[in-house]
């Protein structure tokens, strides 16, 4: 049962990666990768508006990705809580989910990074590395 949970965590987490990847390289191509030049919110808001954004579906755009990436953290975290709580439990991933949660961290610096470094492209690729670092580390906790 508990693994049951973590599996369908994990597979819940490996498809939201697999589109924040994806979305995050459409943000890229679409230029819209400073839409917010500013970060975590977009021109000091939770969310963009015709008022503060210059093209306020590049902002959107962007938003969205960070929004989909921090429902992703939410779901690392508690993947790690839970393999934690049920840690006496043989075969608990608990390293792996641990591993999980480093690695979000790590990612949402190099997302912040990505915008105040103005898209430098040691910093955008570091970035999509450690995405698909990311999804490849679910699709090994789901497998497991």
């Amino acid at each position: 049962m508990r693994i049951t949970v973590l599996r369908r965590l994990a597979f819940a987490g490996l498809l939201l990666a697999f589109c924040v990847v994806v979305f995050g390289a459409y943000v890229l191509l679409t230029d819209a990768g400073l839409g917010c030049p500013d970060w975590p919110g977009c021109y000091g808001e939770v969310t963009p508006t015709a008022e503060i954004a210059a093209d306020v579906g590049k902002a959107w755009r962007e938003m969205i990705h960070r929004y989909a990436a921090s429902v992703l953290g939410l779901i690392i975290l508690v993947i790690a809580f839970l393999s934690l709580r049920w840690r006496r439990h043989p075969g608990m991933p608990v390293g792996l989910s641990l591993a999980l949660v480093a690695l979000v961290i790590f990612q949402g610096f190099l997302g912040m990074l990505t915008v105040t470094w103005l898209l430098k492209p040691l910093i955008v690729t570091a970035h999509l590395a450690f995405g698909l670092t990311t999804l490849s580390l679910l699709w090994w906790l789901w497998l497991t």
